[in-house]
């Protein structure tokens, strides 16, 4: 009965490292090239300084209730882009993206912070100012 006092600990830590391993390549991608969006960007976005790129799927609910904020921050600015990750899951592996909802701040080229989960609009307004 030995082994009962490590397989609590073991549960716990698998549990942890399921739920956490969307995060490690969100992390990992922060100041990685972008790669091409030619074919998802209009003219008006292709000569933004910035970018916020997101990911979502539509199978996804949390997906279902942060659209319309993006949707709204869409019609107030063009640098941002909705990137639905069933049509173009090549693009969202390059970016790194494991998991829906993702927001990924682009800034000249390159990755500055890539976010996972849902985000309510004063959070997505802050991440677009930070």
């Amino acid at each position: 009965m030995d082994w009962l006092g490590y397989l609590i600990p073991a549960f716990i830590a698998a549990f942890l490292l399921f739920n956490l391993s969307p995060l490690w390549p969100a992390y990992r991608a922060r100041g990685r090239a972008v790669p091409e969006l030619e074919s998802v960007l209009t003219a008006a976005q292709r000569n933004q300084p910035r970018l916020l790129v997101y990911f979502w799927s539509p199978t996804c609910g949390i997906c279902r209730s942060m659209t319309p904020v993006i949707d709204r921050l869409a019609t107030e600015r063009q640098n941002v882009i909705k990137i639905n990750v069933a049509e173009s899951a090549a693009l969202a592996h390059q970016f790194g993206v494991m998991a829906t909802p993702s927001l990924a701040l682009v800034e000249r080229g390159v990755i500055r912070k890539l976010v996972v989960g849902g985000k309510t609009e004063p959070q997505v307004r802050a991440l677009l100012a930070s």
